[in-house]
């Protein structure tokens, strides 16, 4: 009876081990960040569909037209090839186009850090517990919310009509409440501030209605890596007599600076390609007048001059950034 007990269980065993064999070389194959890749590729999966079958055929066919004349006949059209002339206008012939890309990229820098500055001091106040932290959170996310649909048609055509000027003013003024930007100005001339820090302040509180606009989605991004911290680095820096100032700028910025990195790539692109850009607007109307080769070719041009500009910002960013893998 004890020997019948005894080889029942070593079948057992032999089962259990032969199963548990048979799970190791299945799972042999893919470890665990081969299946977390493969998680990835499955959610971008979308994306690279209509990369293939919609963006790459687009921009092959806006390629061919900036590298031709069209030619209008009945009911149709035909392409003339004229090589790299419309490039060559675009650069070197018609003034606007050229100085509208200097501009755009001086008002982008300043852009770009206020909005970054911006959306991670509000996700720092409202990563905090503060009562009703949900109705603010709203709050601050519902411009980017307002800033689509039948809402942005109006604003577009307001400032294509009136200019961005009116929409700023007018955002200055009610964020200045009793104080003007002149206000404000004379405040830090009066306190012996730099010329340069003073006019950034005032440029900063004249692009208030942008600033708030574009910065709902770095907002989100900033609050979703504040609150993937875990609290015990908090509380260990705290028994070392750590200050939240010092918990700050040693524990949050560093954790959560890849995405600065993200947020400052996709502010440099929203700046670039936002409406009252001088570029994106005369793109705009030369479209809109039915000159789609030359609206091509600027388009080409300012993709690469967006694409240069991005490869030589993310690595001078990339090397102050703190990786918890490395």
């Amino acid at each position: 009876m004890a020997d019948t007990t005894t080889k029942t269980a070593l079948s057992d065993k032999e089962a259990l081990n032969h199963s548990q064999t048979k799970k190791i070389r299945k799972n042999r194959g893919l470890d665990l960040t081969t299946r977390r890749n493969l998680m990835g590729y499955w959610f971008v999966l979308p994306f690279i569909i209509g990369l293939f079958f919609i963006y790459i055929p687009a921009l092959v066919e806006a390629f061919r037209f900036s590298m031709s004349t069209i030619v209008m006949e009945e009911g149709t059209y035909r392409l003339e090839s004229v090589g790299w002339a419309l490039y060559h206008e675009s650069l070197f012939v018609d003034p606007d186009f050229f100085r509208g890309i200097v501009e755009s990229i001086g008002s982008m820098f300043l852009n770009v850090v206020i909005i970054i500055i911006y959306a991670l001091i509000m996700a720092t106040i409202l990563n905090r517990n503060l009562a009703a932290k949900g109705f603010y959170r709203a709050i601050l996310f519902l411009p980017v919310i307002v800033a689509t649909g039948i809402v942005a048609n109006a604003e577009n055509f307001t400032i294509t009509t009136s200019g961005v000027s009116d929409i700023e003013s007018g955002s200055a003024a009610i964020a200045g409440g009793v104080f003007s930007e002149f206000d404000i100005e004379l405040l830090l001339m009066s306190l012996n501030f730099n010329d340069t820090l003073t006019g950034i302040v005032v440029s900063a509180i004249g692009n208030l209605y942008s600033i708030v606009t574009c910065s709902g989605v770095q907002l989100i991004i900033f609050l979703a890596g504040l609150q993937s911290i875990s609290p015990a680095i908090y509380e260990s820096a705290t028994v070392e007599g750590a200050t939240w100032w010092e918990s700050f700028w040693k524990i949050t910025i560093p954790m959560i600076s890849p995405l600065i990195l993200v947020n400052a790539v996709y502010t440099i692109v929203d700046s670039f390609t936002q409406y009252g850009n001088q570029v994106m607007d005369g793109i705009y109307k030369l479209i809109s007048a039915g000159d789609y080769a030359i609206a091509s070719a600027q388009s080409f041009v300012y993709l690469a001059v967006v694409g240069v500009f991005i490869a030589i910002v993310v690595p001078i960013i990339n090397k102050f950034v703190f990786y918890e893998n490395k």
